[in-house]
């Protein structure tokens, strides 16, 4: 079963689907032909067969099979009253296996959300301990015997660092140990200890070997069959809960019905492939760090129950891992639209001094264009101070200069003297050098580049003696066809005129262009980025003929491209790596729309730094839209950033309700309880509460799936605009 979220506006629409099942359960299969022919009175019969296996992913996910995690790995926001989820990128994952062996609803998979603070259990094998190079007070290495014996002390009961299990020794964390300190001669060994037991993590790489048998000890696990295609000595990740944890977050099967789902997203453009979306059950810790953790619930369930194989509240339950990463909350100012809406904005350039009038006017127009004071050491000897601008100026640059006019031999062409400041402006000169430099770099690149050059040279050469006697050369030598550049020069050339590989104190010559928590506009100065060509360019230009040939062969010369971009400094670019930033030549204002018709053409998008962005269009933006992309999607709860959280409903067509809510903490005695410790929803109850809600709305259903479920948890993702048609940012969800 499956719904739609349609939007008359959109540019595609939404499909979420119950499940994807597979045409056939994993498992061994096997295919019989009989065939059975009749010559005259005799029957003669022919037979084959065909063994065969279906089977999925079981212990491990590589990360191309991972779509998209939300909240992005690393983030810091405000993520307390959203759901986490992970979007795979087969649609039939879930559903390859069972939880339960009698029902093919519940998925195998979930998502289970430890907040920080609950520990989960790390264990340590003994020749951790055995192959440390330890050393006592008088610096002297322990010898085997003398770690045996340690390993022996840390199990005893007065010290109590570690507890002995079914395979290797549980860690006692340093709350519940029953000394702080080692004793007789391994008293001050406390630190060296401490290092190798940190070395332990919570999830841990053990082979497939010891998960086949089932543990009874301190720690639970049923054990599994070794599979085709598996070996015993593949790796597999695990983690320990304790039990009292893992019975209060671990959701029921009637919830993992409601935790999978697929969803596809469709438009006149094209149609992506479909994907499987895994929920949690638990909203993230406020103000703390949470760890989410895609498990294995493989025949783990018996009756609608969870078999945890009798243990007791204070034993652990070990369950394989597919997936795991963390993220923090933080207050509402720093999640992804308060970052943005408080970014500093303006174009990139020193910014100004209280009292400018005071100062030169050339110097105050000359910083107003984004220029920068730098030392320069002339040739002679001398000292002085020469402007310097980046590629990236505050607005359009009136140069009207072509380098293929020119025939630059040497970088000083390039120095330009202002004879009423006495300074030199040094930025195309700084390009044309860079761009030399970057060239000559690359050996690979500057060889071919050379070599392509000779030869055209050399073809040059014969087209002339061609011309002046034709007698002496064939009909088809003296009608060569034209020496082609490269594809891959041509390449590497186009990577270059949109900045790929500048150094970034070219692009931003000083900090203070671009301090943390801003946004600078900025139109390309197509000049700076032709000297910086020509400079590649110029390998092998030694002579005024090779200058001059240049300058009539360049095949990077044409018109001047009119670029514009923004570069962003903030946590946002470093908590939400995958940020879509759209950029329109019209000043929108308001919520309407950004349609594809007005949206420039982006050139580049990409990190310079953990927090830092830049994007290149192609025109002049004045509407700068910042979201995430698509994957950013989540689920989850309205909420007025106190205790209260709700869920504001859809109609079936996907159209929003303000007035339709159930609400996450009973505002009645008659709702159902949605929500218990530790910030884990009663899925089910949810699912109940809102098929009520919709049933007393007259939008009664059937059959209530995780496709309607998945319909009213989703929340849209936000947008913060900036535009040239008002000084302020628009936020759209």
């Amino acid at each position: 079963m499956s719904t739609k979220v349609i939007d008359p506006n959109a540019q595609g629409q939404i499909q979420f689907i119950q499940s994807h099942l597979m045409a056939l359960e994993t498992g061994h299969y096997k295919i019989s032909v009989k065939q059975t022919i009749k010559l005259a009175d005799v029957d003669e019969a022919f037979s084959t067969q065909l063994a065969f296996v279906v089977q999925g992913n079981r212990f491990e996910l590589t990360q191309p099979e991972i779509h998209a995690v939300f909240p992005p790995a690393g983030s810091l926001g405000d993520h307390s009253h959203v759901l986490p989820h992970v979007a795979l990128k087969s649609s039939t994952l879930p559903w390859e296996r069972l939880a339960q062996p009698d029902t093919q609803k519940a998925p195998w998979l979930a998502l289970i959300l430890i907040h920080e603070g609950e520990k989960l259990l790390r264990t340590i094998p003994r020749e951790k301990i055995l192959e440390a190079p330890l050393h006592d007070a008088q610096d002297n290495e322990l010898t085997q015997a003398q770690k045996d014996q340690l390993w022996q002390h840390l199990l005893s009961n007065r010290i109590g660092w570690v507890k002995e299990a079914d395979d290797d020794a549980m860690l006692v964390e340093p709350s519940n140990r029953k000394s702080a300190q080692l004793e007789g001669e391994f008293a001050g060994l406390e630190t060296q200890v401490e290092v190798i037991l940190a070395e332990s993590e919570n999830t841990k790489l053990i082979p497939l070997s010891k998960l086949q048998r089932s543990y009874t000890g301190p720690i639970k696990w049923p054990g599994v069959d070794v599979e085709i295609g598996q070996q015993v000595d593949d790796n597999v990740a695990v983690i320990d809960v304790p039990k009292a944890l893992l019975s209060k977050i671990l959701p029921t099967t009637e919830d993992l019905e409601y935790l999978a789902h697929v969803r596809q997203v469709t438009g006149d453009a094209e149609n992506t492939e479909p994907l499987s979306v895994v929920i949690s059950n638990r909203l993230p810790k406020p103000e703390g760090m949470s760890t989410a953790y895609l498990v294995s619930l493989e025949n783990r369930y018996s009756k609608g129950k969870f078999n945890d194989q009798n243990a007791t509240d204070d034993e652990y339950i070990r369950l394989v891992t597919l997936k795991s990463w963390s993220f923090s909350c933080t207050n509402p100012e720093q999640n992804f639209t308060g970052l943005l809406k408080n970014l500093n904005k303006d174009t990139l350039r020193l910014p100004t001094q209280d009292n400018p009038t005071q100062d030169d006017p050339d110097v105050v127009s000359s910083l107003a264009k984004g220029y920068r004071a730098f030392p320069h050491y002339l040739r002679q000897g001398g000292k002085t101070f020469s402007w310097y601008h980046s590629p990236l100026s505050p607005g359009e640059n009136p140069t009207s200069l072509a380098l293929s006019q020119l025939a630059i031999r040497s970088v000083d062409q390039l120095i330009a003297y202002n004879p009423n400041t006495g300074l030199f402006d040094i930025s195309y000169a700084a390009a044309w050098q860079l761009g030399q430099l970057l060239a000559l770099q690359d050996k690979q690149f500057a060889t071919r580049l050379f070599n392509w050059k000779r030869t055209n040279a050399q073809k040059l050469a014969k087209d002339n003696q061609q011309a002046l006697y034709p007698h002496l050369f064939a009909q088809t030598e003296r009608n060569a066809a034209a020496l082609e550049f490269p594809e891959e020069i041509q390449a590497w050339f186009e990577r270059l005129g949109l900045l790929y590989g500048v150094p970034f104190n070219y692009l931003v010559p000083d900090e203070q262009m671009l301090p943390p928590e801003s946004i600078r506009f900025f139109c390309l100065d197509w000049f700076w980025v032709e000297s910086l060509l020509d400079g590649a360019f110029s390998i092998g230009r030694v002579q005024d003929a090779d200058a001059q040939q240049d300058s009539r062969h360049n095949p990077l010369t044409g018109e001047a491209k009119h670029i514009s971009g923004c570069l962003i400094r903030s946590d946002v670019v470093a908590g939400w790596p995958d940020l879509q930033i759209d950029g329109s030549e019209s000043s929108i204002a308001g919520e309407q729309p950004m349609n594809q018709t007005q949206k420039l053409r982006v050139l580049r998008c990409d990190r310079l730094a953990e927090d830092v962005s830049i994007c290149l269009f192609d025109g002049a933006i004045r509407t700068v839209d910042i979201s995430l992309k698509p994957e950013g999607l989540h689920f989850g709860f309205n909420t007025d950033n106190t205790i209260n959280l709700w869920r504001e409903l859809r109609k079936l067509d996907g159209t929003e309700m303000n007035n339709w809510k159930v609400h996450l903490t009973p505002v009645e005695d008659t709702q159902l309880p949605m929500i218990d410790y530790g910030s884990v929803v009663n899925i089910t109850n949810l699912a109940n509460g809102i098929k009520e809600e919709l049933k007393a709305k007259e939008q009664s259903i059937n059959d209530f799936t995780a496709a309607q479920f998945a319909l009213q948890m989703i929340q849209g993702v936000e947008k913060v605009r900036f535009s040239m048609a008002t000084s302020e940012e628009d936020t759209q969800s």
